[in-house]
């Protein structure tokens, strides 16, 4: 329904703070447009888009859930169960079905006081942060309106752990397995199966046939602090290193590339989220992880345990950005740093083959300055095309559409390409013929159908 062209949006088309920080569109081509702020939307034929924020039902700062399930019960009022400032973080568009016109999942920032119980049952903010399921449907007139269904992730197996609060990055299958999300948080990452949510019937909102059903939380590849993990697993006397999961793909297979602030791996699909957090999945059975990267790294930049690049030493950070699959196979890997800590080096882009994944692997290494075209070596975020090319974003130079095989790379910058250099974040749908790339920006947001 939309126009084969190049569109940007921006204050004139009714958006009312920047930054951008997502596009996405969902399964009925709703186009769906976040600031830290507000979800806004454009429905096809719109002229301008529609703003929604708490009092739309967003759980935004200052707009909490007024009761949430916990281990005591469900907690009227809930504590701190809305998002802390700047607010939303990330979007993803979703389905279409029977009831409902449209749907978006919100993520936002939680807040952290890093101490010992932070994302414990003693933690006060263990339900800040989290998402919200929206789902598109009208008033008696015609004009929009929200359904919007919190999800508050917390650990299956105990309600003591509710580690993961703050959203850095969701994909949804559209096409492979649908409608499967998967949130990458703070922690660790999490399937969510949205179309069986349903509210909590008896007394324990966590039993398999309530929380358990639609919601798995959640793995994470590991690695420890500066040695190999003992027995398997992080323990007190030796800190597991897990963080900022903003590497999420959905392999050709269905499984899951994911990437984070010190490891990286491939999480093999199960539908049941009764079982696909837990790790091995049978007693004695294999990792849910096949492969995994980061765990029994020396710091020699050698063998298949590196995660992924090339680190002084196992549990040092290699902050990586984004996920892609390219269309031969290649997995492809962008490292851009978040903090600014000492140790944070932005260590480039790798493309990664397998003979198979695990076994045999061939990592590549290519500079964003020398080899992709971009201005500085942080990359934001990475998307592969159909046709075999790559869109790198950075920081603050805009986007490059770059072939790794021949090296043609065709710039993309502010003004007549995208609204502004600085980039927060690349979405790609493939619902549509030619592809709809999607470009959050400071400056507004872009779609582009016609690439150089």
């Amino acid at each position: 329904p939309w126009p084969i062209s190049n569109v940007q949006y921006s204050w004139q088309d009714g958006i009312q703070e920047m930054p951008v920080v997502g596009v996405s569109t969902d399964e009925n081509q709703n186009l769906w447009v976040a600031t830290n702020a507000a979800l806004y939307l454009l429905r096809p034929g719109d002229k301008t888009f529609t703003r929604f924020d708490g009092a739309s039902g967003l759980h935004l700062p200052g707009s909490p859930i007024p009761k949430c399930d916990d281990s005591a019960g469900l907690l009227d009022p809930c504590p701190a169960g809305e998002a802390a400032p700047p607010g939303i973080s990330e979007i993803v568009g979703g389905g279409a079905g029977e009831g409902y016109l449209g749907e978006v999942f919100v993520g936002y920032w939680a807040y952290h006081d890093w101490t010992i119980t932070d994302g414990t049952e003693q933690d006060p903010w263990r339900h800040s942060g989290k998402l919200d399921r929206v789902r598109l449907k009208t008033d008696k007139s015609g004009n929009p309106s929200l359904e919007v269904v919190r999800f508050d992730m917390v650990s299956n197996n105990t309600v003591q752990y509710w580690h993961n609060k703050s959203v850095v990055r969701m994909v949804y299958d559209h096409f492979i397995h649908p409608h499967e999300l998967y949130v990458g948080c703070d922690h660790g990452v999490d399937k969510i199966s949205p179309d069986k949510w349903h509210p909590p019937v008896g007394p324990w909102f966590l039993s398999p046939e309530n929380q358990q059903s639609w919601m798995s939380d959640h793995l994470h590849p590991q690695a420890c602090l500066h040695q190999t993990c003992p027995n398997g697993a992080g323990t007190g006397s030796v800190p597991q290193m897990l963080a900022d999961w903003r590497g999420l793909a959905i392999a050709p297979d269905g499984d899951l590339w994911v990437g984070g602030r010190y490891a990286a791996g491939k999480i093999v699909y199960i539908a049941e989220n009764t079982e696909w957090w837990k790790t091995p999945r049978t007693p004695g059975g294999p990792s849910v992880f096949q492969p995994s990267y980061g765990d029994g790294y020396d710091g020699s930049c050698s063998g298949n345990a590196r995660p992924i690049f090339c680190p002084p030493l196992e549990g040092d950070p290699v902050n990586i950005s984004a996920v892609t699959v390219a269309k031969d196979g290649k997995v492809w890997f962008a490292s851009g740093t978040l903090f600014n800590e000492p140790k944070d080096v932005p260590y480039g882009i790798a493309s990664l083959e397998g003979h198979p994944f695990g076994i045999h692997d061939n990592f590549t290494y290519y500079d964003p300055v020398r080899d992709v075209g971009l201005s500085e070596s942080d990359v934001r975020d990475l998307l592969a095309l159909p046709d075999g090319r790559l869109v790198v974003a950075g920081l603050h130079s805009g986007l490059v559409i770059w072939d790794p095989v021949t090296g043609a790379k065709t710039p993309i910058r502010a003004g007549p390409g995208i609204p502004s250099d600085r980039v927060l974040r690349l979405q790609l749908d493939m619902m549509v013929d030619p592809p709809a790339l999607m470009v959050a920006t400071a400056g507004g947001a872009a779609v582009l159908r016609i690439l150089p």
